[in-house]
């Protein structure tokens, strides 16, 4: 590892300023969409209530609405047009205040015999119990889930202003590569970085378009990064970086646009590009699994929330480490953890550092960040960023 090498802050600040200077320009705008396609969606305004929900009191349980006043002195009969058979939801017809429980009533030609008095408003939803009229939902930036579309929904919206998704491609690179089912012969690689990437992009609110492999060809990388590059808003040049003798990417970059950052004091992960050609982003990620993921953590992760106008921060969860981790004089390290539940607290479990340990990625919950110098010793509390917050 070459000495000089910015942090992932520093990295992260110096391509953002690149990418400033060749006119990039976040948020993307907003687009409309019905509220039934919204989910998924990065809310591009704050959105009140247009109407109550309810909208008027209605009936939370199935059975009759009376006059609270009526059923004093129960068990007493009430005569029969002075009820209304109600279902939960219905609204409560004009004059009537309660409902009384099906279970409760016996209804037959003389009236209704009630067994229980009730009190004004029982088992009765007023208008806007849930939200009122003209009250703030839901703010900007925010993935909207499931549960936010019905509510939006709810307080009367058809549709809502939601950011355009970015569009991310993503470029697997070398002759070794196969897809995943394709014949391989003893020296052919599957590609598990490109579907990990797209999902990683896909989850964070982006279209994301997995390109088949380039060859080992630096006129064919050219021409498919200027492709990808014209329409896209983000460029994953994977394994783009490995500084190899057929590593044709960094040239490649430099000749289309400018690489702002050529290495990062960060591991896994360090031989990282950061780019721009054009105005578009690009990323050159390292090919080893865990490197790939983290340099997409640091780098992609935070580029896309602000073109979707929402924060890049991940939820941090105090933990205990479970053993000691290693770190280094020269760089931050990243590890992955698994959270496991310890006397209404929780443990942090570090998992397999080699940079292709694609299994122990896959069972971790959340990572760490050590701070260059000798690492962390078991016992010391941490904080976990979450791998899956959504």
């Amino acid at each position: 590892m070459r000495g000089g090498e910015p942090t992932p802050e520093a990295a992260l600040a110096r391509w953002r300023r690149a990418l400033a200077d060749a006119g990039y320009a976040a948020p993307l705008p907003a687009e409309r969409v019905p509220i039934a396609e919204a989910a998924g969606r990065v809310l591009a305004e704050d959105v009140a209530a247009l109407r109550a929900s309810p909208p008027l009191a209605v009936a939370a349980m199935d059975g009759v609405a009376v006059r609270a006043a009526d059923t004093a002195g129960a068990p007493i009969l009430i005569a029969g047009g002075d009820i209304a058979f109600v279902d939960t939801g219905a609204p409560i017809p004009d004059g009537f205040d309660a409902v009384v429980r099906r279970e409760h009533v016996e209804v037959d030609g003389a009236g209704a015999h009630v067994a229980e008095a009730v009190a004004p408003g029982a088992d009765v939803r007023p208008a806007g119990e849930d939200v009122p009229a003209g009250e703030p939902l839901l703010a900007a930036g925010r993935m909207l889930s499931a549960f936010d579309a019905a509510l939006l929904a709810a307080a009367g919206h058809a549709d809502v202003a939601v950011r355009v998704r970015p569009q991310v491609a993503v470029l697997p690179t070398g002759d070794e590569l196969r897809g995943a089912g394709e014949p391989l012969e003893p020296h052919h690689v599957v590609d598990s970085n490109g579907p990990m990437l797209a999902a990683q992009a896909a989850a964070d609110g982006a279209l994301p378009a997995l390109h088949g492999r380039i060859a080992d060809d630096p006129a064919r990388l050219a021409e498919e990064v200027m492709r990808a590059v014209l329409v896209s808003d983000l460029v994953l040049l994977v394994a783009g970086s490995s500084r190899g003798r057929r590593d044709h990417s960094r040239d490649v970059l430099a000749e289309l646009g400018e690489v702002a950052v050529d290495g990062v004091a960060v591991r896994p992960g360090h031989p990282v590009l950061l780019a721009v050609v054009g105005t578009t982003p690009v990323i050159g990620v390292p090919g080893y699994p865990v490197s790939a993921a983290f340099t997409y953590e640091l780098f992609g992760h935070p580029l896309l929330a602000e073109l979707l106008g929402r924060s890049a921060e991940r939820t941090a969860v105090p933990a205990t480490l479970t053993a000691d981790v290693g770190g280094r004089d020269d760089a931050a390290c990243m590890v992955a953890v698994r959270l496991e539940p310890a006397e209404g607290a929780l443990r942090a479990v570090p998992l397999a550092r080699r940079a292709g340990a694609l299994r122990a990625l896959a069972g971790a919950d959340a990572y760490i960040v050590v701070p260059p110098g000798p690492g962390l010793a078991a016992g010391t509390p941490v904080a976990t960023l979450r791998l899956r917050d959504r």
